[in-house]
């Protein structure tokens, strides 16, 4: 391969990428955009809700973080399925809510009513459960030898 053979492939293998990451942050977007709007949730445009999404996935990317670590730490000493899966919920949902609600507030805007706001947290939640289920729930698949 020549070096033009070589700059024409890294310049495809990062326009991929950034196709890719388009689709996935516009397929998140637009998701988030109709369960607002199938609630009821009115904005002022379409960049007050670009940057309510936006400051949604920078607070909760940090809170997720302290969660996480708050959901490992209390796993260890608690016994039992049921506690274990209600203390992860409440942790969960509480960083979320402090997140999305924070978002709301710093977007002038957005308004979203506090019901709606609980109901989306219980939401990704339940979503982010089911996904996670289905990955520690995959079958090993056995080699043969």
């Amino acid at each position: 391969m020549n070096s033009l053979d070589k700059i024409i492939a890294i310049i495809v293998v990062i326009l991929l990428v950034i196709v890719c990451i388009a689709i996935v942050f516009g397929s998140v977007f637009f998701g988030i955009a109709g369960f607002l709007n199938l609630f009821g949730v009115r904005y002022d445009s379409f960049s007050s809700l670009l940057l309510f999404v936006l400051n949604y996935f920078l607070i909760s990317l940090i809170l997720d973080f302290i969660s996480i670590f708050l959901i490992r730490l209390t796993k260890q000493n608690l016994i039992g399925k049921y506690k274990s899966f209600l203390t992860r919920m409440m942790i969960d949902c509480t960083f979320s809510y402090i997140a999305f609600h924070t978002a709301d507030e710093v977007i002038d805007g957005i308004n979203i009513p506090i019901i709606t706001e609980v109901i989306a947290v219980i939401f990704f939640f339940l979503v982010g459960l089911a996904f996670e289920d289905k990955e520690k729930k995959k079958p090993k698949k056995e080699q043969r030898n």
